[in-house]
């Protein structure tokens, strides 16, 4: 048999929370506090019945006393598809804040953010949109949040949100590559090929001066050698036009 304490206890915090009676909630935590997570014949906890009635105290109380953020009832309904679906903008900021998913899906492949579309609740999508939830996102029958959307607003906001998202990603990808681009220089390297590297090929323009120099030194000796392989011209002597008088003034001197 099981323990009817328990059972009276686990039934009584399910109403209050249901009902957003924060002082019973206490109450019944302060003597019983693992009925916190206790499951009713749906297999809810007091957080799923709080979060769909829109109980935002209790549901926030529940949280700091180790209720599961992430627990699924039937059908693999989590606080926040039931928040989501009633348009519960702050329970769903409470839960968010505790641990709770935007990825989480439901048996049949609904997120928060299709509740909230098929709700035509505006604001919540705004949020739920804006925290990063995947607007891509299909059901098990292919539908996106997109595709449930019956509200205009609705459907201009995702459509516009989704289109700028785009747009950021490829600006994103357009940064990277300038940056990748940047890099591909650094001038504390160009003269070596990489900084410290020796042994690193030296750059076109030092080569191409180099060769230059060599094709000049080889000109300069080349015409050496034609210059030095022409035959010298004998020297003549002038002695015999040397004037009678230029003797004559050797010899008295």
């Amino acid at each position: 048999m099981g323990n009817p304490r328990r059972s009276k206890a686990a039934d009584d915090l399910h109403t209050a929370a249901r009902s957003g009676d924060l002082t019973a909630v206490q109450s019944i935590l302060a003597s019983n506090p693992l009925a916190v997570n206790s499951r009713d014949k749906h297999s809810r906890t007091p957080l799923h019945l709080a979060a769909f009635s829109g109980q935002t105290e209790v549901v926030t109380y529940l949280c700091n006393h180790k209720a599961d953020a992430g627990a699924s009832a039937m059908d693999d309904m989590a606080a926040m598809h039931f928040a989501s679906q009633k348009g519960h903008l702050e329970v769903v900021r409470a839960l968010l804040s505790a641990g709770a998913s935007l990825k989480a899906f439901t048996r049949k492949g609904m997120t928060s953010l299709h509740y909230a579309v098929q709700g035509s609740h505006l604001e919540l999508v705004k949020y739920l949109a804006k925290k990063g939830a995947n607007l891509g996102a299909q059901t098990k029958a292919g539908k996106t949040p997109l595709d449930l959307a019956s509200n205009e607003e609705i459907r201009s906001f995702l459509e516009e949100f989704e289109k700028s998202a785009k747009n950021g990603e490829l600006g994103k990808k357009d940064n990277d590559k300038d940056k990748d681009k940047a890099e591909e220089f650094d001038p504390k390297t160009s003269e070596l090929g990489s900084e410290g590297d020796l042994n690193a090929e030296p750059p076109a323009a030092a080569l191409d001066e180099e060769n230059n120099a060599r094709k000049k030194r080889k000109v300069n000796e080349d015409g050496a050698r034609v210059e030095s392989s022409q035959p010298k011209k004998a020297r003549v002597k002038l002695s015999h036009l040397q004037s009678s008088d230029d003797t004559l003034e050797e010899e008295n001197m």
